[in-house]
């Protein structure tokens, strides 16, 4: 029987041609990413955090120099639209309500340095603010926070690509999948702009060390294409 299965396994290496791989200097294309994102920081006392949608998905132009024979290991650079938001409602049951219960979304211009292997990749996130919006659930209470009051994002960022699609002359089609966790907090306001709808405005400022950082996670596609192509076949 073992005999069999290696007779099998020959035939079919042998009548299964070898893959055909292609070399090329850089790829460039763009990527659409819906994300969620939540408060992963330490949430003050009286309030709770919760999942929002952006809406808005972030749009990426994006660049791969391989930095081997055949792009498995490559240096990426995403610049683009880039937001984030989580939701903040009263801890208290009884006053839990559409007034009480706010989204806070956040703009930037995103910047992405990675490095991948693979289909994996690790990189480090920097947004420029753009502005914030605070606004609750049933939209009688909205504010504006300005870029300067937003301050600058770092985060770490890591996921997936994996090509679907891959074609020398029309491109790469790719699934993409990213998780990202704040390194620098968000500004403090936000939360006392949204407490003060269900707690009141006589309550003590918001401490620093409960300046939200968000824990995202977004999911899209993106399509690439090749400049230098060539042809090559596995060895």
């Amino acid at each position: 029987m073992r005999t069999l299965h290696r007779c099998l396994l020959l035939l079919s290496m042998v009548a299964v041609p070898l893959p055909a791989q292609f070399i090329y200097k850089v790829a460039l294309g763009v990527g659409v990413h819906p994300k969620f994102g939540i408060n992963a920081g330490e949430i003050p006392q009286g309030v709770k955090t919760d999942v929002a949608f952006t809406g808005v998905p972030d749009i990426w132009l994006q660049g791969v120099l391989p930095l081997d024979r055949y792009g498995d290991i490559t240096a990426r650079l995403d610049i683009g639209y880039m937001s984030h938001a989580f939701g903040t409602k009263t801890g208290d049951p009884d006053s839990l309500n559409d007034r009480t219960t706010f989204t806070q979304h956040y703009r930037y211009v995103g910047i992405v340095p990675s490095l991948s292997l693979s289909v994996l990749n690790l990189g480090l996130g920097i947004g420029i603010p753009l502005g914030a919006t605070v606004e609750n659930k049933r939209g009688d209470v909205s504010r504006e926070l300005s870029a300067s009051a937003v301050g600058t994002l770092v985060e770490i960022r890591l996921g997936i690509s994996a090509p679907l699609v891959k074609d020398p002359k029309s491109g790469q089609l790719s699934f993409q999948l990213f998780a990202a966790y704040g390194l620098s907090g968000l500004p403090v306001k936000s939360y006392e702009l949204a407490r003060e709808a269900f707690v009141g405005r006589d309550r003590p400022p918001t401490e620093s060390r409960f300046a939200p950082k968000v824990a995202s996670l977004a999911v899209g596609l993106s399509y690439h294409f090749f400049l230098g192509v060539e042809r090559a076949t596995v060895e």
